[in-house]
């Protein structure tokens, strides 16, 4: 869990605030508002445009972008800005952030009108998101002059902002960014999806915080913390949050939240299906992929058995082990009635659907692409290593880490892990002060571990390793070790049940799933509860990525339109990128003699120093 102590001083402060700086910035200067495009474009082709605009309602807006792109190259500012803009938007809905980055490299930024320089910030930052770079995001949203934007642009860059602030481990101030974004909301039904996103992000903070927010917050935070740790105290029982919720509405009728908001809290702790609904799972039932498929299917199949009949959706199960077959198997599953698909599993059928371009129903893959693409109604959730490394560079960064050391294992598995930790680390400002890599079959690793720690100079190392490989290697780093810096590794040096010889790893932090580090987790379909043996065992995780894959299906239009939209799942916090990737936010453990246990990365912060 998430536990700003850092952050929570400033963010009250910054609600005590906020109106008089909202005051102060609306008695300047008026922002110009933003030029209707329709006059930028007037003397570019109508027909071509028109061609373009087709092409990306079809489903293809790399070809759009294409279109945008050639028009730039004979059109005069401001509309060969608002071309190239255009061209990057397009690439970015492609799935093709380098070509995006292309297009926007190429705007000649002293000749935008006013308006064009608030919707590069804003392109600038959906580009930042969609490449992990959430604080130059922020940035750029910050220094946008929102009062010329028009109600859509706005709350686009709220909600937008809100992911970014989660993104850098401020979760109170994305809830404040939320809640700003409620008061310019209008339509009910999307208030409350956001009300449902800002107590979910607020879940994120640990209850002392929250305690403190709802004793010291002022004006509507206050109340919003209060929600939270309503839901917070009933769990699952949607019957009892729904009551309790009515009784503290009803004290507090000045507060914005929506009257039905412990209904639709409470419907984020099942499926979210309607009657009738059918829900078709492609996986492969032989191959390599099939253990890993049966464990996914009983997540799906616990998932569903919880939900009452009625809200239950029809299953069924397809079998994907042919890649080649993926497309024809999905078309046909649409043509007999599915709203919803779940899969594919394997890189190259997800491939097959991202050739598609467009497909007919909501599909949630699996697994990622091997090149950046994407498909219409296409959307990509994966477990990946890559992804798990990432984080541990976040939670680095959340600490207050700036020079890092990395320790990883020989081969292609340690050195994937190693770059994507080194780039979304540097990415978020860091440096890498020192890189070694070891063979496990090794008896000592003494040279190694004293050419890396010896005279360099750092404050946190992140350490590739499987359990067995950390078990051999990590009491020898602790004793190598010049500064006692935190050490943290991805969910691979954790089997996800603790024996007697995981105690030789007390005090190694490490990256985990909701699922596998909330032990005292109650509900229905916590960890607790599941006894099977696809929960119990080695690839548990897919257990819980079969849940949350069964949860998200239903919901992903909505949090793929909604910027700030968060779901609090069992592999973490998730929401949907621009990209159409579903991002997850893991939490921080640590070993114990006892086991592992959540740790606050701003706790250790304070300790590291």
């Amino acid at each position: 869990m998430i536990k700003p102590h850092r952050h929570l001083r400033r963010s009250l402060k910054r609600l005590i605030l906020a109106p008089l700086l909202i005051a102060i910035g609306l008695s300047g200067c008026a922002v110009t508002q933003i030029q209707d495009e329709s006059v930028i474009l007037a003397p570019v082709s109508s027909t071509e445009l028109a061609r373009a605009k087709d092409l990306e309602s079809k489903g293809k807006p790399a070809d759009a972008a294409k279109i945008y792109t050639t028009l730039a190259t004979q059109a005069q500012p401001p509309a060969k800005a608002q071309l190239q803009m255009k061209a990057a938007q397009a690439y970015l809905a492609a799935g093709q952030p380098a070509e995006a980055n292309r297009s926007i490299g190429a705007i000649a930024q002293p000749s935008l009108t006013s308006g064009q320089q608030q919707l590069l910030l804003l392109t600038q930052a959906e580009l930042a998101l969609a490449t992990n770079r959430p604080k130059a995001a922020i940035d750029y949203l910050e220094r946008m002059r929102a009062g010329g934007l028009t109600q859509d642009l706005k709350a686009q860059r709220l909600g937008m902002l809100a992911s970014a602030q989660r993104l850098e481990s401020d979760p109170i101030a994305a809830a404040e960014t939320l809640s700003e974004l409620d008061r310019l909301l209008s339509d009910p039904e999307a208030r409350l999806d956001n009300q449902v996103s800002l107590i979910s992000t607020l879940s994120l903070v640990s209850q002392s915080q929250l305690q403190q927010l709802s004793r010291q917050g002022r004006s509507d935070m206050k109340g919003w913390a209060e929600v939270t740790l309503l839901t917070q105290s009933l769990g699952a029982d949607p019957t009892q949050l729904e009551g309790r919720y009515r009784q503290w509405k009803q004290g507090h009728g000045g507060h914005p939240a929506l009257p039905d908001l412990g209904r639709a809290y409470a419907e984020t702790l099942s499926g979210g299906y309607a009657a009738g609904d059918k829900l078709a799972v492609l996986l492969p039932r032989s191959g390599r992929f099939a253990a890993a498929a049966k464990v996914i299917r009983d997540g799906i199949e616990a998932a569903s058995r919880v939900d009452s009949g009625d809200k239950r959706p029809r299953l069924s199960f397809v079998d994907s082990t042919n890649a080649g077959r993926v497309r024809t198997l999905h078309s046909t599953a649409a043509k007999n009635g599915a709203m919803y698909a779940i899969g594919p599993l394997e890189k190259p059928a997800v491939d097959k659907l991202v050739s598609a371009g467009s497909l007919p129903i909501p599909t949630l893959a699996l697994n990622e692409a091997t090149r950046d693409n994407r498909a219409v109604n296409l959307y990509q959730f994966s477990l990946s290593p890559e992804n798990e490394a990432a984080e541990v560079a976040s939670k680095g960064a959340a600490m207050g880490a700036k020079r890092a050391l990395i320790l990883s294992p020989k081969g292609a598995w340690g050195d994937r892990l190693a770059k994507a930790f080194q780039r979304q680390w540097r990415n978020l400002g860091g440096t890498v002060a020192g890189q070694a890599t070891f063979d496990p079959a090794w008896s000592t690793y003494d040279k190694t571990l004293n050419e890396l720690f010896g005279g360099a100079d750092y404050d946190l190392v992140f350490f590739v390793a499987t359990n067995t490989m950390a078990r051999k290697i990590y009491p020898q780093i602790t004793s190598t070790a010049s500064k006692p810096a935190p050490i943290i590794s991805t969910s691979h040096v954790y089997a996800g049940s603790f024996k007697p010889a995981d105690k030789v790893l007390e005090g190694l932090y490490f990256v985990d799933i909701p699922w596998i580090l909330d032990a005292d987790s109650s509900g229905p379909l916590s960890r607790r509860a599941m006894k099977g043996a696809s929960a119990s065992s080695p690839l548990g995780r897919l257990y819980a990525m079969g849940i949350d894959a069964y949860r998200l299906a239903p919901r992903l239009s909505t949090l793929a339109k909604n910027p700030g939209a968060y779901y609090p799942g069992q592999t973490g916090g998730l929401a949907i990128d621009s990209l159409g990737r579903v991002t997850r936010q893991l939490n921080l453990g640590q070993f114990t003699a006892d086991g592992p246990r959540l740790a606050d990365p701003f706790a250790v912060e304070a300790k590291s120093r």
